[in-house]
């Protein structure tokens, strides 16, 4: 298949970007291949590869909800905000910490404002941050709204100051900063032990393929890239025959009159409609008239 997603367990040390070397050197030249949101080399998890016309998807991708399991260690701040980085600070963790991390967990429900990491690949002035960070710059990062749609806490058995945390949230949140700046509201500093992406959407890691089989290659890869009509899936969806598929490659909005409801989408957060017709997926929105209005149209190479 040409066009697709492929789901990757990326193993903790490795690099999302060479998940994405691997593949398209498998792949061949002239094969398109991305991402739909990268992984820091210190987590492990669910990645998602784009490949051929699928790159075209990134943004859909990445508007998908993420699920997380983290560990995070109370008692110090670093730099990093992960197990990476060395350590800024020491405080003895206190003995009421989880009434303290009970107390501080509401905070991060729905929407807030979140500072990233300075360690990221948030840009500056179209450079990322870690970059400038690692020349020796010293920045201040303006805080961004993320939506955090659920977040439970609970003690890792046999310690005190180390918790496991499952969060679901929205695009660009980092669950380093919330590791962060829960450590700050206690009191005695935090950051992630150890992160895994357990889904995107309803894309779950269970589903994915193994690093291993990644580096082997083979037709198993092959084999394994979904197509991208199950991405229609996640959105409020709507099917288009041939002639309004026509209209839309042209660019033309279509009133949903002229089209046939395909689903509500189990994991969309509403803002983002999703058309399929022949051969085709269009993306855009659809205004409060009832007139879905075409942002990027990707042809469905490979797919019947």
């Amino acid at each position: 298949m040409s066009c697709g997603l492929l789901l990757v367990n990326k193993p903790r040390g490795v690099r999302s970007a060479a998940c994405v070397s691997l593949l398209r050197r498998h792949l061949g030249r002239g094969v398109k291949v991305g991402h739909g949101g990268t992984l820091d080399s210190t987590a492990e998890g669910l990645l998602i590869l784009l490949v051929g016309t699928a790159t075209r998807a990134s943004d859909m991708v990445m508007a998908l909800p993420k699920t997380y399991d983290a560990t995070i260690r109370f008692g110090e701040e670093r730099a990093t905000d992960d197990s990476s980085g060395d350590v800024l600070r020491s405080r003895p963790v206190p003995a009421d910490i989880e009434d303290r991390v009970r107390a501080a967990l509401p905070s991060f429900y729905g929407v807030r404002l979140q500072t990233p990491p300075h360690m990221s690949a948030v840009k500056v002035d179209g450079r990322r941050a870690s970059d400038r960070v690692r020349s020796g710059e010293n920045l201040r990062l303006s805080p961004r709204p993320v939506h955090i749609l659920s977040i439970a806490a609970r003690q890792s058995p046999g310690s005190v100051d180390s918790w496991n945390l499952r969060i679901r949230c929205g695009k660009g949140t980092y669950v380093r900063s919330i590791a962060r700046d829960m450590g700050r509201l206690v009191r005695c500093g935090a950051y992630v032990q150890s992160l895994v992406r357990e889904a995107t959407g309803s894309f779950l890691l269970e589903q994915a393929i193994g690093h291993d089989a990644l580096v082997d290659g083979g037709s198993s890869v092959s084999r394994a890239i979904v197509p991208l009509s199950r991405l229609a899936d996640q959105f409020y969806s709507y099917a288009a025959d041939d002639d309004a598929s026509a209209a839309l490659l042209a660019g033309k909005a279509l009133p949903l009159a002229s089209l046939a409801f395909r689903g509500a989408g189990a994991s969309s957060l509403g803002r983002i409609a999703v058309v399929l017709g022949t051969r085709l997926l269009s993306c855009g929105s659809v205004d409060p008239s009832g007139i879905f209005e075409p942002r990027t149209n990707i042809l469905l190479e490979g797919e019947a």
